[in-house]
């Protein structure tokens, strides 16, 4: 008999800080924004062409002798094709190949379906198992209450900088607070956006909710004027200099003035989904992030800058956007970051020979003296796979020059970086991560990283962070909310 030379499967694991599900991951893919086997109802295939496809390789394929079984993650999108993004055989089987071309090649996928809309890209998995010479493919759903509780454990810290020492001796100056599902009325602990208002109120996203704070109780805060219902999951957040929160839910923008939600025509204001919602003390502006380019708001009304209206425009495919002190706006983009001056003259980093070559910000803070921080995310990657890219943090000095931060050349543990916040009465910027916890770096040479196996902070993912006006440092994780305050 054969040699059974058939993978086996290997152990589901899920991480929060990943899109693929399994092992062996694929770059055949564009994965920027996809959901998981979501949907009223979900992706699939016409099932007498799938059969036809399962015959096909039940012809072509030498399956004698061989048992065995492997999980694949598709990628379906609103049009009916599909990829594979990631599975299970890490021997890369000839089989295993011959099946992902033809998945890939199959044209008879029926997408994801929400609300009587296609949904622009879900995900599926499917498990194809043979036994007795024979090949049989199904679709296995996956058991959302099981994957969201595998988010409710911490990870641990990865730290990529072996060579630099770090004292934390900044740490025991700090009170870090807690608040999770085990000593608060939290509802559940993946938080992922937080804002504060101008009464000093926190507001929270969580897994299909929104909540606010008040420093001793959570509420649930949801709109009530959608026909969804009032528990969706909420992807961007912020307060205005009117004390108006903004909230995106799925395919709506929903402002509230503390007495009545809004929900936003997407026809009329141009949007119907964002990346980021970013609100500009000084200029009272708030910045959309979407895949229509920067829409902004204003004194109740709404603009948009697109490539249309400005050629430097690497995309319009907008991750990030804040204006600075000088009046200049800084945006990224999914293909390069792009500044408008004081005057309208666009800058194109791609044009440049500056560190923001090749990255995108995706946020950005500023100190009294007018340098600039900037969190990097490099768009176009070399070294496919890699996790530790060429990211890090920018600095944008008052001179106009940059530097960047990586675990190369500082005490940057790891280079990808979610968010940075100046704290102008300690005079340290402090670095959010995915994976290696939080940064506190003082400007001159002192780096400090705190995580879940040095600190009370619970976890080494930290999705972003915000600062109160006394200098209180907030962080939304999966594993609560951190409160971190000087003793």
């Amino acid at each position: 008999m054969k040699k059974i030379i058939f993978i086996i499967l290997t152990s589901l694991t899920f991480q929060a800080n990943a899109q693929n599900l399994f092992p062996i991951k694929l770059d055949n893919c564009k994965t920027d924004k996809f959901c998981l086997d979501c949907g009223d109802v979900k992706a699939g295939y016409d099932e007498k062409e799938f059969l036809k496809l399962q015959e096909k390789l039940n012809q072509e394929l030498n399956l004698q002798g061989i048992k065995g079984s492997v999980k694949f993650q598709i990628l379906v999108d609103s049009k009916g094709r599909a990829c594979v993004l990631s599975h299970t055989d890490q021997s890369k089987n000839p089989i295993s190949l011959q099946i992902i071309e033809a998945l890939n090649n199959f044209r008879k996928w029926t997408p994801a379906i929400t609300g009587g809309k296609k949904e622009e890209k879900s995900s599926i998995n499917m498990i194809f198992s043979i036994n007795e010479n024979k090949i049989i493919g199904n679709i296995e759903r996956v058991d959302m209450t099981a994957f969201k509780r595998s988010f409710d454990k911490p990870n641990s810290p990865e730290i990529f900088n072996k060579t630099y020492l770090y004292k934390n001796e900044n740490l025991n100056t700090y009170k870090i607070t807690v608040w999770n599902t085990k000593n608060s009325n939290l509802p559940n602990n993946m938080n992922d956006h937080i804002a504060i208002d101008k009464n000093g109120l926190i507001w929270l996203t969580i897994d299909e909710g929104l909540v606010t704070f008040d420093g001793k109780i959570f509420k649930n805060a949801e709109q009530n004027i959608t026909d969804k219902g009032n528990f969706f999951s909420y992807y961007a957040i912020a307060s205005d200099n009117n004390n108006v929160k903004w909230v995106y839910g799925k395919k709506n923008i929903y402002s509230f003035d503390n007495s009545k939600w809004t929900k936003y025509d997407a026809n009329e204001i141009g949007i119907d989904g964002v990346y980021e919602i970013v609100n500009n003390i000084k200029t009272g502006e708030v910045f959309f992030c979407s895949d229509e380019g920067l829409t902004i708001y204003k004194e109740g009304k709404w603009s948009n800058i697109n490539k249309n209206k400005v050629k430097e425009f690497p995309s319009n495919r907008v991750t990030f956007a804040k204006r600075d002190s000088k009046n200049r706006i800084w945006i990224g983009t999914f293909s390069g970051t792009v500044m408008i001056d004081e005057n309208g003259k666009a800058t194109n980093f791609e044009h440049t020979q500056t560190v923001l070559k090749g990255k995108c910000i995706t946020s950005m803070d500023e100190d009294e003296n007018g340098n600039l921080y900037f969190s990097l995310y490099e768009f176009d990657r070399k070294e496919k796979g890699k996790v530790n890219n060429n990211e890090g943090i920018a600095i944008g000095y008052a001179d106009g020059t940059f530097k960047q931060f990586t675990t190369e050349n500082s005490g940057m543990p790891f280079n990808h970086t979610n968010c940075v916040v100046y704290d102008k009465k300690e005079k340290v910027l402090w670095i959010s991560t995915d994976r290696a916890g939080l940064i506190r770096y003082d400007l001159k040479d002192g780096w400090e990283n705190y995580h879940n196996e040095n600190s009370e902070i619970p976890t080494s993912y930290i999705s972003t962070m915000t600062m109160d006006d006394n200098g209180n440092l907030y962080l939304a994780t999966r594993q609560g909310l951190v409160k971190i305050e000087k003793k």
